[in-house]
Protein backbone atom coordinates (compact mmCIF):
# COMPACT_ATOMS: atom_id res chain seq x y z
CA UNK A 1 0.00 0.00 0.00
CA UNK A 2 1.52 3.49 -1.01
CA UNK A 3 2.15 5.83 1.76
CA UNK A 4 1.59 9.35 1.68
CA UNK A 5 3.42 11.69 4.79
CA UNK A 6 1.06 14.57 5.48
CA UNK A 7 3.15 17.81 7.22
CA UNK A 8 0.28 20.28 8.01
CA UNK A 9 -0.80 21.78 11.39
CA UNK A 10 -2.81 19.48 13.68
CA UNK A 11 -5.49 22.75 13.64
CA UNK A 12 -5.88 22.73 9.80
CA UNK A 13 -6.67 18.88 9.55
CA UNK A 14 -9.09 18.88 12.24
CA UNK A 15 -11.31 21.38 10.75
CA UNK A 16 -11.33 19.93 7.67
CA UNK A 17 -9.26 17.04 5.93
CA UNK A 18 -10.01 16.77 2.66
CA UNK A 19 -6.72 15.47 1.45
CA UNK A 20 -6.64 12.65 3.82
CA UNK A 21 -10.28 11.46 3.18
CA UNK A 22 -9.62 10.98 -1.04
CA UNK A 23 -6.16 9.79 -0.38
CA UNK A 24 -7.50 6.98 1.99
CA UNK A 25 -10.87 6.75 -0.32
CA UNK A 26 -8.27 5.21 -2.50
CA UNK A 27 -6.70 2.74 -0.39
CA UNK A 28 -3.27 4.81 0.22
CA UNK A 29 -1.80 5.23 3.67
CA UNK A 30 -2.11 8.99 5.11
CA UNK A 31 0.63 9.59 8.23
CA UNK A 32 -0.35 12.73 9.37
CA UNK A 33 2.68 14.27 10.98
CA UNK A 34 2.25 17.69 11.51
CA UNK A 35 5.70 20.04 11.30
CA UNK A 36 3.78 23.53 12.46
CA UNK A 37 2.72 24.05 16.04
CA UNK A 38 -0.11 27.15 15.99
CA UNK A 39 -0.76 28.99 19.17
CA UNK A 40 -1.42 32.47 20.33
CA UNK A 41 1.26 34.57 21.70
CA UNK A 42 2.45 33.89 24.67
CA UNK A 43 1.55 37.41 25.89
CA UNK A 44 -1.86 39.06 23.95
CA UNK A 45 -1.56 42.40 25.75
CA UNK A 46 -0.88 44.44 22.81
CA UNK A 47 -2.93 42.18 20.43
CA UNK A 48 -5.80 42.33 22.60
CA UNK A 49 -5.69 46.07 22.54
CA UNK A 50 -5.77 46.48 18.18
CA UNK A 51 -8.70 44.10 18.72
CA UNK A 52 -10.92 46.14 21.45
CA UNK A 53 -9.36 49.34 19.34
CA UNK A 54 -11.00 47.35 15.98
CA UNK A 55 -14.14 47.20 17.81
CA UNK A 56 -14.36 50.77 18.99
CA UNK A 57 -14.32 51.68 15.30
CA UNK A 58 -10.50 53.26 15.52
CA UNK A 59 -9.42 51.20 12.42
CA UNK A 60 -11.21 51.37 8.82
CA UNK A 61 -10.24 47.57 7.78
CA UNK A 62 -9.11 44.57 9.10
CA UNK A 63 -6.42 41.94 7.58
CA UNK A 64 -6.53 38.22 7.73
CA UNK A 65 -4.95 36.24 4.90
CA UNK A 66 -5.08 33.24 5.68
CA UNK A 67 -8.22 30.81 7.16
CA UNK A 68 -6.20 30.19 10.09
CA UNK A 69 -5.79 33.92 10.89
CA UNK A 70 -9.81 33.97 10.62
CA UNK A 71 -9.97 30.66 12.82
CA UNK A 72 -8.00 32.76 15.76
CA UNK A 73 -9.18 36.20 15.25
CA UNK A 74 -13.04 34.82 15.54
CA UNK A 75 -12.12 33.13 18.77
CA UNK A 76 -10.22 35.81 19.92
CA UNK A 77 -12.88 38.33 19.65
CA UNK A 78 -15.61 35.69 20.96
CA UNK A 79 -13.49 35.49 23.96
CA UNK A 80 -13.20 39.05 24.44
CA UNK A 81 -16.89 39.36 24.15
CA UNK A 82 -16.48 42.33 20.72
CA UNK A 83 -17.08 40.12 18.07
CA UNK A 84 -20.96 42.03 17.31
CA UNK A 85 -19.00 44.77 17.68
CA UNK A 86 -16.42 44.28 14.82
CA UNK A 87 -19.00 42.91 12.53
CA UNK A 88 -21.48 46.07 12.88
CA UNK A 89 -18.56 48.41 11.92
CA UNK A 90 -15.00 46.87 10.29
CA UNK A 91 -14.65 45.93 6.78
CA UNK A 92 -11.93 43.26 6.02
CA UNK A 93 -9.68 41.92 3.53
CA UNK A 94 -8.67 38.58 2.91
CA UNK A 95 -6.38 36.28 0.18
CA UNK A 96 -8.44 33.73 -1.66
CA UNK A 97 -11.74 32.18 -2.03
CA UNK A 98 -11.59 29.54 0.74
CA UNK A 99 -10.41 32.51 3.01
CA UNK A 100 -13.23 34.78 1.82
CA UNK A 101 -15.86 32.28 2.26
CA UNK A 102 -14.66 31.21 5.75
CA UNK A 103 -15.07 34.97 6.69
CA UNK A 104 -18.32 35.33 5.40
CA UNK A 105 -19.53 32.36 6.68
CA UNK A 106 -18.63 33.93 10.31
CA UNK A 107 -20.55 36.61 9.26
CA UNK A 108 -17.74 39.43 8.92
CA UNK A 109 -18.02 42.26 6.00
CA UNK A 110 -15.88 41.13 3.07
CA UNK A 111 -14.96 44.83 1.43
CA UNK A 112 -11.67 44.15 -0.08
CA UNK A 113 -11.36 40.56 -1.67
CA UNK A 114 -7.79 39.76 -2.97
CA UNK A 115 -6.55 37.06 -5.17
CA UNK A 116 -4.45 33.68 -3.61
CA UNK A 117 -0.72 34.54 -2.42
CA UNK A 118 0.05 31.84 -5.60
CA UNK A 119 -0.64 34.67 -8.09
CA UNK A 120 2.63 37.03 -6.70
CA UNK A 121 2.89 40.14 -5.38
CA UNK A 122 2.59 42.10 -8.85
CA UNK A 123 -1.10 40.67 -8.65
CA UNK A 124 -1.58 41.22 -5.42
CA UNK A 125 -0.46 45.15 -5.77
CA UNK A 126 -2.44 45.47 -8.69
CA UNK A 127 -6.26 44.07 -7.21
CA UNK A 128 -5.54 46.62 -3.80
CA UNK A 129 -5.26 49.44 -6.34
CA UNK A 130 -8.22 49.21 -7.22
CA UNK A 131 -9.73 49.93 -3.95
CA UNK A 132 -10.18 53.68 -2.31
CA UNK A 133 -7.66 52.72 1.03
CA UNK A 134 -5.08 55.55 0.69
CA UNK A 135 -5.20 56.99 4.48
CA UNK A 136 -7.33 54.34 5.96
CA UNK A 137 -6.62 52.87 9.07
CA UNK A 138 -5.76 49.21 8.60
CA UNK A 139 -4.66 46.60 11.22
CA UNK A 140 -3.13 43.04 10.05
CA UNK A 141 -3.34 40.42 11.97
CA UNK A 142 -0.98 37.87 11.23
CA UNK A 143 1.73 34.96 12.40
CA UNK A 144 5.30 36.33 13.56
CA UNK A 145 6.31 34.81 10.13
CA UNK A 146 3.71 36.98 8.37
CA UNK A 147 3.65 37.86 4.67
CA UNK A 148 6.09 41.17 4.42
CA UNK A 149 4.53 41.44 0.87
CA UNK A 150 1.33 41.93 2.34
CA UNK A 151 2.38 44.21 4.91
CA UNK A 152 4.67 46.39 1.80
CA UNK A 153 1.56 46.16 -0.39
CA UNK A 154 -0.87 48.01 1.70
CA UNK A 155 1.79 50.66 2.24
CA UNK A 156 2.41 51.27 -1.26
CA UNK A 157 -1.42 51.67 -1.54
CA UNK A 158 -0.92 54.79 1.00
CA UNK A 159 -3.01 53.10 3.92
CA UNK A 160 -2.04 53.56 7.31
CA UNK A 161 -0.55 50.14 8.85
CA UNK A 162 -0.59 48.61 12.43
CA UNK A 163 0.68 45.21 12.12
CA UNK A 164 -0.32 43.10 15.12
CA UNK A 165 1.01 39.12 16.01
CA UNK A 166 -2.09 37.19 15.95
CA UNK A 167 -0.78 33.62 16.33
CA UNK A 168 2.42 32.25 16.30
CA UNK A 169 3.58 29.31 13.89
CA UNK A 170 6.54 27.55 15.35
CA UNK A 171 8.38 24.13 14.16
CA UNK A 172 6.92 20.56 15.33
CA UNK A 173 6.41 19.20 18.97
CA UNK A 174 9.84 16.96 20.28
CA UNK A 175 7.06 14.07 19.92
CA UNK A 176 6.31 15.08 16.82
CA UNK A 177 10.35 15.39 15.93
CA UNK A 178 11.10 12.16 16.81
CA UNK A 179 8.14 10.43 15.11
CA UNK A 180 9.71 11.87 11.79
CA UNK A 181 13.01 11.00 12.75
CA UNK A 182 11.87 7.33 13.47
CA UNK A 183 9.62 7.25 10.01
CA UNK A 184 12.68 7.83 8.00
CA UNK A 185 14.80 5.42 9.85
CA UNK A 186 12.37 2.99 9.15
CA UNK A 187 12.81 0.01 6.84
CA UNK A 188 12.14 1.52 3.13
CA UNK A 189 9.26 -0.38 2.99
CA UNK A 190 7.70 1.61 6.01
CA UNK A 191 8.69 5.52 4.69
CA UNK A 192 6.44 7.26 2.88
CA UNK A 193 6.39 7.40 -1.36
CA UNK A 194 5.38 11.07 -1.55
CA UNK A 195 5.34 14.23 0.96
CA UNK A 196 2.65 16.19 0.88
CA UNK A 197 3.60 20.26 1.65
CA UNK A 198 0.72 22.79 2.11
CA UNK A 199 2.81 25.48 2.76
CA UNK A 200 6.33 26.94 2.69
CA UNK A 201 6.48 27.27 6.58
CA UNK A 202 6.36 23.33 6.83
CA UNK A 203 8.65 22.90 3.89
CA UNK A 204 10.95 24.84 6.47
CA UNK A 205 10.23 23.28 9.90
CA UNK A 206 10.57 19.82 7.81
CA UNK A 207 14.13 20.71 6.40
CA UNK A 208 15.29 22.09 9.76
CA UNK A 209 14.27 19.12 12.09
CA UNK A 210 15.60 16.72 9.54
CA UNK A 211 19.08 18.49 9.42
CA UNK A 212 18.99 18.74 12.81
CA UNK A 213 18.31 15.10 13.78
CA UNK A 214 19.29 12.66 10.82
CA UNK A 215 20.73 15.46 7.83
CA UNK A 216 21.54 12.10 5.99
CA UNK A 217 17.78 11.84 5.32
CA UNK A 218 17.47 14.85 2.88
CA UNK A 219 19.69 13.26 0.28
CA UNK A 220 17.67 10.49 -0.02
CA UNK A 221 13.89 11.84 0.48
CA UNK A 222 10.90 10.23 -2.07
CA UNK A 223 8.82 12.14 -4.27
CA UNK A 224 7.56 15.59 -3.17
CA UNK A 225 4.26 17.37 -3.37
CA UNK A 226 3.32 20.83 -3.01
CA UNK A 227 -0.17 22.63 -2.95
CA UNK A 228 1.44 25.30 -5.48
CA UNK A 229 4.22 27.44 -6.82
CA UNK A 230 4.77 29.64 -3.52
CA UNK A 231 5.44 26.30 -1.61
CA UNK A 232 7.37 24.64 -4.47
CA UNK A 233 9.76 27.56 -4.47
CA UNK A 234 10.93 26.90 -1.28
CA UNK A 235 11.36 23.49 -1.80
CA UNK A 236 13.68 24.45 -4.44
CA UNK A 237 15.12 26.64 -2.53
CA UNK A 238 16.09 24.86 0.52
CA UNK A 239 16.44 21.21 -1.01
CA UNK A 240 17.68 22.33 -4.60
CA UNK A 241 14.89 20.46 -6.35
CA UNK A 242 11.98 20.76 -8.29
CA UNK A 243 8.58 18.99 -6.40
CA UNK A 244 7.75 15.74 -9.11
CA UNK A 245 4.20 17.05 -7.69
CA UNK A 246 2.85 20.29 -8.26
CA UNK A 247 -1.36 21.07 -7.31
CA UNK A 248 -2.90 21.94 -11.03
CA UNK A 249 -5.16 24.18 -8.43
CA UNK A 250 -4.16 25.44 -5.15
CA UNK A 251 -6.22 23.31 -2.94
CA UNK A 252 -6.56 20.20 -0.87
CA UNK A 253 -8.81 17.92 -3.80
CA UNK A 254 -6.47 18.88 -6.59
CA UNK A 255 -2.87 17.88 -4.57
CA UNK A 256 -4.40 14.55 -3.54
CA UNK A 257 -6.33 13.60 -7.31
CA UNK A 258 -2.19 14.43 -8.69
CA UNK A 259 -0.95 12.51 -6.06
CA UNK A 260 -3.09 9.98 -6.94
CA UNK A 261 -2.63 9.95 -10.57
CA UNK A 262 1.36 10.23 -9.91
CA UNK A 263 1.33 7.01 -8.05
CA UNK A 264 -0.77 5.30 -10.74
CA UNK A 265 1.42 6.11 -13.42
CA UNK A 266 4.49 5.67 -11.42
CA UNK A 267 3.04 1.39 -10.64
CA UNK A 268 2.78 1.05 -14.15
Amino acid sequence: MPRVLLTRPLQRTTEDNTFSTLLKSEHIDVIEIPMITIDYPKDTTALDRSLQALADKQFDYCVLSSPTAIEYFHMRVTELGIADAIRSSVGFATIGAKSAEKLSALGYTLSVPLPHQNAGAAALLISLRTFDIRGKRTLILQSQIGLVVLLRAFEMCGAEIERRVLYETTGPTLHNSARLLQLFEADFTERPNVIAFFSPSAVEFFVRTLAEMGASHLSFLPTLAAIGETTAKEIELLLRRRPEIVARKANQESLAQDILTYLKISSN
